[in-house]
This record gives structure tokens, sequence and C-alpha cells, in this order.
């Protein structure tokens, strides 16, 4: 039987997940403060970012309980493991892997692996999934993730990759249940770029996926 760990609270409550990956961790704790501070509640550190898991396990120590803390870019069942030592309660992935599926389960976090196609997505869920990441969504747009809602009602689907701040909310209203944004959100804030054009464009993201919920 299938085990599945229902999707976090935060997400469901917030709808968006910001998706933190950079070449360097220098600023990764500056950053994730920021989006916290300007409301945005639900936080993804990719595991190619450097010092991730630490920056993961600190975060957890310094930012408050209502703050979700997930780790991305997870291919392995160890890397679910330290994730979830580190204080992670999701983990996301770009594809589907049966192995990261069950260690997940096992550790009681939410997984959103990643799938494209129907037949993807229906295997994702299959597995256990969550919810499923429907990536990259921005190359589709909104439209492809409707037209996935009409035979897929009952699965929650999580759109992310290259979907633009300023758009996040036509796939809201597309049926996605959260929207996950990196680069257009992040902008050059992880490479010395000002936080205070980080918290405005995270602002704008949260008012944005609030608004289109009506």
């Amino acid at each position: 039987m299938t085990t599945r760990v229902s999707p976090g609270p935060v997400l469901l409550a917030g709808g968006v997940v910001a998706v933190v990956r950079g070449t360097s961790g220098d600023r990764t704790d500056a950053v994730l403060d920021t989006l916290t501070t300007a409301g945005v509640r639900c936080l993804e550190v990719t595991l190619n970012t450097p010092g991730a898991i630490d920056s993961l396990r600190a975060a957890r120590r310094r930012l408050p309980g209502d703050v979700e803390l997930g780790a991305g870019t997870v291919l392995t069942a160890e890397q679910v493991d330290a994730a979830a030592d580190a204080g992670a309660s999701f983990v996301v992935a770009p594809d589907t892997r049966p192995q990261v599926a069950e260690r997940a389960a096992a550790r009681g976090i939410a997984y959103y692996p990643g799938a494209l196609t129907p037949t993807e997505i229906g295997a994702a869920w299959e597995l256990g999934a969550s919810a499923v990441k429907v990536f990259p969504a921005g190359t589709f747009g909104p439209g492809y993730l409707r037209d996935l809602r009409g035979p897929f009602r009952d699965i929650p689907l999580l759109p992310t990759g290259g979907i633009g701040v300023d758009v996040a909310g036509d796939y809201i209203r597309a049926g996605a249940i959260a929207v996950g944004v990196g680069g257009p959100l992040l902008g050059d804030a992880l490479d010395g770029g000002p936080l205070d054009a980080l918290a405005d464009r995270a602002r704008r993201l949260v008012a944005a996926v609030a608004g289109a919920r009506g």
C-alpha cells in the first residue's frame, strides 16, 4: 500500500515556495531571512547550493516555527535523510525516483517529485507523492496546467520552473495548490544584489498569489 504524507499546511496556506539555488552559499542565510520577513513562509534550499544542509539546520534553529523548510534537488535516499536530520519537513526533486519516495515516506516528510507529462504525473502520484511538481512549468504556461487539471482533479499540482513573480497568480487560477518560484524571485540577491529589492519581489509574489485565491 502506498504511503502518502500530506502537503505541508504552511505550503497550502501560503501557496508559495521560494526556491533558493545559488552557486555560492555566502548569502543563503540573509536571503532566507529576507524572504521570511517579506511574508514567504515556505522555503526550499536546493542541495546543489554550497552548504545547503548547514543552511537548513541553521535556519531551523533561527527562523520561527511556522516557517516550513525543505530541501530541493533531492536525488538519493541518503539526501532525504540528511535533509530530515537538518530539520526539513519536505523534499523536492526534479524527477521521480522510487528510493527517494520510499525514504521520504519512512521519514514522515512531504515529497514533491518533478514530472511533466500525464504519464509521469500519474506515476509520481502512484509512488506516494504529496503533490506533484509540474516542471518546467514556465515553458508550457498556465494553460497547460489547466489542461492537466481536467483528468487529474484529485492530484495536487505544484508548478515550478521559470514562473515569473507577476504571472504566479495565473497558475493558482489554473488550479495549482501552490507555485514554486526561484530565479525570477531571487534575481541577483544570492550574488550580492540588494536585499530590499528581493523583499519587494517577495511581497509582490505573496500578494499576487493571495489575490488569485480571492
